[in-house]
């Protein structure tokens, strides 16, 4: 199971990095690879693993005074990507979204 995850943080560096690298340590202990800047393909194990993720992003945008938004999809099974991306990150994509 996955879920595709993207944020848009409204600030500029070095507040940016900061806020980005917040929003990246809440897929510690997720098995993720990031094909595009925010874009995230995060290997989950359950609806309630995707809801503790969503809380913990809800998180640092609270406690940031810089607006951040971010979209979780719904808990995927399978499924197919497609797109422009090089080989590799298709290999490591498929390898989350089995």
């Amino acid at each position: 199971m996955h879920v595709a995850l993207s944020w848009d943080i409204k600030a500029v560096s070095p507040r940016w990095t900061e806020i980005n690298d917040d929003m990246k340590e809440q897929l510690n202990g997720y098995s993720w690879v990031r094909p595009l800047s925010t874009y995230y393909v995060v290997n989950v194990q359950s609806a309630q693993d995707r809801d503790e993720l969503v809380d913990k992003l809800v998180g640092v945008a609270k406690r940031h005074t810089e607006t951040i938004y971010f979209v979780v999809t719904p808990v995927m099974t399978g499924g197919g990507y497609n797109g422009w991306l090089p080989k590799d990150l298709w290999d490591k994509i498929n390898q989350r979204t089995k």
